[in-house]
């Protein structure tokens, strides 16, 4: 205790008897240096966690822009045209069977995403891989294609599931329901009312007054005449 109260009362005397302007100058060092520690102990952890953070937060941006695996919309031509046997045979999304003189056996290559949807009272069968939205079963019977063109306008005049905007489908829709093979004895999911065996199109023959039809009982796409065929309706709205 003796040793330790002499070198307390020695280090005291010389530090006394150090000059003042050396004594400032000794002080401010020792200031200066422990603030730089202080500083350096603080500061370093700070940086590094803000670049933890950094590299943390650049690793979730790039996971939540990876969309590997979601397909992309399939858009079908949905204005009507005057289209020949070798036009309707060259649409796309389509596994041709056989082809014939005046259309073709085949079945829709997309990969659908139906849900069947209860709007009110009415029911629609929703696509999302191709954003159309069909009528689930149409009409309970067969009409003429001038007829057919009127029943969906009563459709429209109702409104339908809420909507205004039903139509005819085009050649290329309604060979997108095709399946590849038979569901309920129709070649067509099963969540539509099979009773529509055959639907006409909004689409002409090119050269006489006729229009195009698909046929779910063979999977076949052909025409026939205007005012003495008699097929089903099935209507068709675009979501977007």
């Amino acid at each position: 205790m003796r040793k330790h109260l002499q070198i307390y009362q020695y280090f005291t005397i010389e530090w006394r008897e150090t000059p003042i302007l050396l004594r400032i100058l000794l002080y401010f060092t020792i200031l200066f240096s422990s603030t730089y520690i202080l500083a350096g102990c603080v500061v370093t952890p700070i940086l590094l966690l803000a670049a933890a953070n950094s590299n943390h937060n650049h690793t979730d941006t790039s996971q939540s822009q990876h969309f590997d695996g979601i397909d992309e919309p399939v858009k079908l031509r949905s204005s009507y045209s005057n289209l020949s046997v070798a036009e309707v045979q060259a649409i796309q999304h389509i596994s041709i069977r056989k082809k014939k003189k005046w259309g073709f056996y085949g079945y829709s290559t997309i990969k659908h995403d139906y849900v069947l949807k209860i709007i009110g009272d009415d029911k629609v069968v929703i696509d999302h891989a191709t954003e159309l939205m069909w009528h689930q079963s149409g009409s309970t019977y067969g009409m003429n294609w001038e007829k057919a063109k009127r029943w969906v306008k009563l459709l429209n005049k109702r409104g339908y599931a809420g909507y205004y905007d039903w139509r005819l489908p085009t050649v290329e829709e309604a060979a997108s329901l095709l399946d590849s093979s038979k569901n309920n004895d129709r070649f067509v999911d099963p969540l539509f009312d099979k009773t529509q065996g055959w639907i006409w199109t909004g689409d002409n023959y090119y050269r006489l007054d006729a229009a195009w039809r698909v046929d779910f009982f063979s999977g076949l796409v052909d025409w026939d005449i205007y005012y003495y065929a008699f097929y089903h309706v099935r209507p068709v709205r675009a979501m977007k």
